[in-house]
């Protein structure tokens, strides 16, 4: 089989590679990065992080009793990811692209579940919806230091979530080691193009801060599917006393993100997938839209006389969103159905999380503690209309003339207004006894939502089906973790660990009432390696994952998509990652994955999780030539193989396994200056990626972009 192939492959790859770098009696390492000294929300050379900021703690990768990725700005740059969902497109066990190419939010599955509303700037949640997997906006890539995705329940750590993992976006901070500036530019075959910029600047021993700037518009595979927009972010840093630290973070985003159509299931296997993967079913006089995102955080740190420290971390944002795109329905003959949905949100977030952090030694035992209180203020106000009926495309012959809307046939209404309240208390003891490691956490939550959710649905002679859903709820949860771990002297650890969570939602189900809470509990064992003398980071685990009342969607007798919940969700899986900067200027990422997933109850009992695959598998290696005419010349290559999963959970429609090869080639002009050249789904495969209800999504096409650009 083709996964196991690669598996070998990138195994043997991974092996040979960190073997000849470590068998030789003299070999140049080059800068050895001492891991346990890395700032966990700075920079890193390479691939291989040693620390994340995600746990809180900034505990060494090495003594973290979970799996945690964490995707370096090099990388990212490397494989020119535009956005999360290509930056942790060589995550292991990470699928992306569930509705193929979507400015508008990142589509993740972790572990049988979609995180694209779990997402999290600066450790703090950032969503643009209540609902269950209702993706957050999608935020630009540029402005940010590095990816980082913690696997399994930490809602210890961040209370509500889902039991799969989460994701945190690290944003470009202001740096105290000197000035540097980057400007460039980025071009791509699909007539894509943007100019960006990064400036950090020390203005003395005390104050830094830093300006990183985006402007353009990525274009996907169908012209008429673009973005526009810019981001800029803002960063500074200010040393009030020798004991106290203060840091600034604001981004504002300005963009308008359409919304692909997706292929009407009705014509897959009727034309060949290139033809459908390329057409355009929309009409540009009912696509347009505006969104606007802005960030405001604050941090602040204290260190006290005896080393503790006080670490307070806040944000605001503040979301408006506004579009209008047409979905695809029906087929007969060639002839397309079509709906225009009319979206209007508006959502005001606010975000605190306080802890006192320190140490404490009982005989022979270091205890590292944390005692934190946070709390959240979600406000969202949400209007969908869908009109259905609108004048019709035939694929054989497409006319792309302006549109008038229908408003005079069925529609659905629904106007959403809610406020969530979170508020949560934790505590934790990180234990050190010699090689002996082990975590204990505990936390308890209260969730209190308000508002109420309306929909109307109107047939033409029929009149309207009105319903109203209280969301009232009030709802509490304790949530804990306890682990144990053994790490050796040559790099290598071992840990088990067990954690819950719990999470809500404050949206209606198909009874007609708000969904109940979620919960989950996981079960982990691992092993790592994170050697002092090779910049390398390697990690394996098993695990074993359950949920109880798993939101999914069902379709009402509207037509519309409506949330139901499965008794209970098991998957079980193995995980092996690695990542490594080596000799002679190889730099090698890849994992690989597999899920075994079951629901237990419910109409699709004994049934796999649906856009599950039991394999993954991802390998990318780059060489930079060192020495020689074709010196400063780095080629890189990678290979993303996804298995076969089903599209629903009812396991009625099953889609193939697919193998995308990506490539690149970049030349540094010895002057900070450097050209780069990538191509991703080098083939050009043209593949499913999920089904819908009515849609088919296929994957991104190939793309070749260039980037130009220069450091000092």
């Amino acid at each position: 089989m083709k996964f196991t192939f690669f598996l070998m492959l990138g195994t043997s790859a991974l092996a040979l590679s960190a073997g000849v770098a470590t068998a030789q009696d003299a070999v140049d390492l080059g800068e050895i990065i001492i891991q346990s000294e890395e700032d966990p929300t700075g920079p890193v050379v390479g691939y291989a992080a040693g620390t994340t900021a995600s746990t809180k703690s900034g505990r060494s990768l090495l003594e973290t009793p979970s799996s945690v990725t964490v995707v370096t700005t090099d990388q990212i740059e490397d494989t020119a990811a535009n956005n999360l969902s290509e930056a942790l497109g060589y995550a292991a066990g990470v699928v992306t692209e569930a509705y193929g190419a979507d400015p508008r939010f990142d589509s993740i599955s972790v572990r049988g579940a979609d995180l694209q509303n779990q997402i999290y700037l600066n450790g703090l949640q950032f969503s643009r919806s209540t609902r269950p997997n209702y993706g957050a906006p999608s935020l630009d890539l540029y402005g940010m230091e590095r990816v980082e995705l913690l696997r399994g329940p930490n809602s210890v750590l961040y209370g509500a979530g889902s039991p799969a993992g989460l994701v945190n976006l690290i944003q470009k901070r202001a740096q105290s080691d000197g000035d540097t500036t980057e400007l460039g530019l980025h071009a791509d075959g699909n007539g894509s193009y943007y100019v960006f910029g990064d400036a950090n600047r020390v203005v003395d021993n005390r104050f830094a801060y830093r300006i990183v700037g985006k402007a353009g518009n990525r274009v996907l595979g169908i012209d008429e599917y673009d973005n526009p927009g810019a981001y800029l972010g803002f960063a500074a840093k200010y040393q009030a006393t020798d004991a106290t630290t203060v840091e600034f973070l604001l981004s504002y985003q300005d963009d308008d993100p359409d919304s692909p159509s997706g292929v009407p299931n009705g014509l897959v296997g009727t034309r060949s997938d290139e033809d459908l993967r390329d057409f355009y079913f929309g009409n540009e006089a009912l696509e347009y839209g505006d969104r606007k995102v802005l960030n405001l955080g604050a941090q602040v740190t204290h260190t006290f006389d005896n080393g503790w420290r006080l670490v307070s971390n806040t944000g605001v944002t503040k979301f408006d969103w506004s579009y209008s795109n047409l979905s695809v329905g029906g087929v007969t003959g060639t002839d397309v159905a079509r709906t225009q949905l009319l979206q209007d949100e508006d959502v005001t977030s606010y975000a605190t999380d306080l802890r006192l952090e320190g140490s404490a030694l009982t005989g022979d035992v270091l205890h590292n503690l944390a005692f934190g209180i946070d709390a959240s203020r979600f406000e969202e106000t949400a209007l969908s209309v869908f009109y259905y009926g609108q004048d019709s495309i035939d694929f054989a012959a497409p006319d792309y003339s302006p549109i008038t809307p229908v408003r005079d046939g069925a529609s659905w209404y629904a106007n959403k207004n809610v406020t969530v309240e979170q508020v949560g208390i934790y505590a934790s003891d990180e234990i050190e006894y010699g090689h002996w490691r082990a975590g204990l956490a505990l936390r308890h939550d209260r969730n209190k939502s308000e508002g109420q959710s309306n929909t109307l649905y109107t047939v033409p002679g029929s009149g309207g089906t009105p319903g109203t859903v209280d969301l009232t709820r009030d709802d509490s949860a304790t949530t804990g973790q306890a682990s144990v771990g053994y790490v050796w002297d040559n790099g290598v650890s071992a840990y088990l660990s067990y954690g819950t969570s719990f999470q809500s939602f404050a949206e209606p189900g198909d009874t007609g009432t708000a969904l109940d809470p979620t919960t989950g509990e996981q079960w982990e064992v691992g092993a790592k390696y994170l050697p002092a003398t090779l910049d390398a980071y390697l990690s394996a685990s098993i695990y074993q994952l359950e949920e109880k009342n798993r939101p999914v969607y069902v379709q009402n007798g509207a037509g519309v998509r409506a949330y139901d919940q499965v008794g209970k969700s098991r998957i079980r899986g193995i995980e092996l990652e690695g990542r490594a900067n080596l000799a002679d200027g190889w730099s090698v990422t890849g994992g690989y994955s597999y899920t075994d997933s079951e629901i237990i109850g419910g109409d699709n009992n004994g049934n796999e999780l649906g856009l599950t695959p039991k394999h993954t598998f991802k390998l990318w290696a780059s060489k930079e030539i060192q020495g020689g005419p074709l010196a400063g010349l780095t080629v890189g290559a990678g290979a993303r193989f996804i298995g076969e999963r089903y599209a629903f959970n009812a396991n009625a429609n099953q889609l193939d396994s697919v193998t995308l090869l990506d490539a690149a080639v970049s030349y540094d002009f010895d002057d900070g200056t450097e050209l780069q050249v990538n191509v991703t789904n080098l083939t050009d495969e043209a593949y499913v990626s999920s089904v819908g209800y009515f849609s088919t999504y296929y994957g991104d096409g190939r793309t070749i972009s260039a980037t130009l650009s220069k450091k000092w």
